[in-house]
């Protein structure tokens, strides 16, 4: 059950929060497992960038890998936008570094729009990726950050071989993929759309594919979310069959990258927009179909098997109503799923913490921000590694935005 929002991500939120099952009288930030196990869903941190103001929109895409994370603020400066890094140090999470791009532009009139740069991003160990969907008019890049001694240094500006204005490369809900040495970036356009993967190697980063659905047509959005764990890609086409949706795997194998598998919700149908959100977690992947039931929202899990991939859950927020867009985000590892609701409360928003247990897939915790409030949108944007998970507040102190630390 929830608090009357004295406490209150997404595409990632975090949150100080109401847990279910467990209660315990004395602990302000949620609820322990146990005297003998670490605290779930207890919120670690509250993040917010140096020189962020209203309208930046600092934590509208979130990302993490070990001990860094990395946060969007695609309205900074004017709509040319930033990305800040973080590391938890032994005095708690401090920002590290603020990213910017060698060439991106904010917007110098009522009519012209800004780069965006930060609208989506991604890290994985020494390399952070961000996107600039507004870039070139509209055409987009992703730009390649690696950490090195000196500090976190611009080493790659990528683009698709054949993307041009209005395409959108790098936009948001074309959230960048990132896995080791390779890339998936992708183009959100008014159209079919594409996703691109781009490998690492001595000479560079190059594009080694460009992804399409084996039956996407004009309209179906592909590529509006992506996620790679491994030699393993998943696009989301959530416009596809009059908004139904259907998300697409695909492999790398000797011969390149193939499709092996569209996926679609088991009761899904026209409006639910299946595969607006997606996460990879080696086997096992996570669907967010926001539009489920009139936007009450849905989440779903599948698994690979020697024969296929095949749904085993399909997730809802113990309290999420109409509208609440639950599956808006998603956030998975191994057994460990978080799903952003960021319209629940008034669009105080909530994130819901499930993990598998006993062959089931159940809800452990829901989680809110400290001090979020009405219009925040907590659980727009969430991301996850190892036990620490990533929420955006996005909406925050006049679209200011937050980002929240949680124990998962």
């Amino acid at each position: 059950m929830r608090n009357s929002r004295c406490v209150a991500l997404a595409v990632f939120s975090v949150i100080a929060v109401t847990v279910v099952p467990l209660t315990t009288t004395g602990i302000s930030a949620g609820a322990v497992r146990s005297s003998t196990t670490p605290p779930i869903g207890r919120q670690l941190a509250k993040l917010k960038g140096s020189d962020t103001t209203a309208y930046d929109g600092f934590g509208l895409s979130v990302a993490i890998s070990g001990t860094t994370a990395v946060v969007g603020a695609p309205g900074h400066a004017n709509f040319g936008g930033d990305a800040y890094v973080f590391t938890k140090t032994a005095a708690g999470w401090e920002q590290v570094t603020e990213l910017k791009a060698s060439d991106t532009e904010g917007s110098s009139s009522a009519n012209i729009a800004g780069d965006g740069f930060g609208l989506s991003v991604a890290i994985s160990g020494r390399i952070a990726v961000v996107g600039a969907y507004g870039h070139a008019n509209g055409a987009g890049r992703v730009y390649v950050f690696t950490k090195t001694a000196g500090g976190w240094k611009q080493t790659a500006e990528l683009k698709g071989t054949d993307t041009v204005a209005g395409n959108n490369f790098g936009h948001l809900g074309c959230r960048v993929g990132h896995d080791c040495d390779r890339g998936c970036a992708q183009r959100c356009q008014n159209g079919a759309g594409r996703a691109y993967v781009f490998t690492e190697t001595s000479a560079g980063w190059t594009q080694v594919a460009e992804l399409k659905g084996s039956d996407t047509i004009h309209n179906d959005d592909f590529g509006i979310s992506v996620a790679i764990s491994g030699t393993t890609a998943i696009v989301g086409a959530n416009d596809r069959a009059n908004h139904a949706g259907a998300a697409y795997v695909f492999t790398k194998t000797a011969a390149g990258w193939k499709q092996v598998a569209e996926l679609k919700g088991s009761d899904t149908t026209a409006g639910d927009f299946f595969g607006t959100s997606v996460a990879i977690s080696g086997t096992t992947a996570f669907i967010g179909s926001s539009g489920n039931a009139k936007k009450l929202g849905r989440a779903y899990v599948f698994t690979k098997t020697a024969a296929d991939w095949e749904q085993v859950a399909e997730l809802k927020g113990s309290d999420t109503t109409a509208h609440d867009d639950f599956g808006i985000s998603v956030a998975g590892l191994g057994t460990t799923a978080i799903v952003g609701a960021p319209y629940i409360a008034n669009k105080a928003g909530a994130a819901y913490l499930f993990t598998k247990t006993a062959g089931s897939w159940k809800q452990a915790a829901e989680l809110e921000g400290s001090d979020t409030v009405d219009g925040d949108d907590f659980g727009l944007s969430v991301a996850m590694s190892g036990t620490t998970a990533v929420v955006g507040a996005q909406g925050h102190a006049k679209d200011a935005g937050e980002v929240y630390v949680f124990e998962v």
